[in-house]
């Protein structure tokens, strides 16, 4: 495993993200953990970042750094085979930018209430590839751990 994603397990537009990360991460570069679980709140004091970060934004962290917002979907973007590497190229959009369109979207993004508050609502096709995904304490500790 590289990264752990944390991700709004009671936002519909995160879930899905996350449900269409997994279909396209075919080597598991990344596992993932909802932002209220205890894994999500582990990897945001890890990475030094407050827990409400993640009720606005993606979090990507590798153990060395937090990524945030559309630096977040550039990390996600590097590490996935082609053609979604691709869209790693969107770094050379100064960040203001990138991340005043993120906001605008995350400002309007859908809630939904999540059955599992831990990791949201796999859609029924993905229950087992999600779960399999599901970052643990030991990942934390294994990425905070130094190389």
């Amino acid at each position: 495993m590289n990264a752990i994603v944390i991700f709004d397990g009671d936002c519909g537009l995160c879930n899905g993200f996350v449900a269409w990360l997994l279909r396209h991460d075919p080597d598991g570069a990344f596992s993932i953990a909802g932002s209220d679980g205890p894994v999500g709140r582990a990897v945001l004091r890890a990475a030094g970042l407050g827990d409400a970060v993640a009720a606005s934004s993606i979090v990507v962290w590798d153990g060395r750094e937090g990524l945030l917002r559309t630096d977040a979907l550039v990390g996600i973007a590097g590490g996935l085979p082609w053609p979604w590497r691709a869209a790693a190229a969107m770094r050379i959009v100064p960040r203001a930018l990138r991340d005043r369109v993120y906001d605008a979207v995350a400002a309007r993004r859908p809630r939904r209430p999540a059955e599992d508050p831990a990791c949201g609502t796999p859609p029924p096709s993905l229950v087992g590839l999600w779960r399999s995904r599901l970052a643990t304490a030991t990942d934390v500790a294994g990425l905070a751990t130094p190389h």
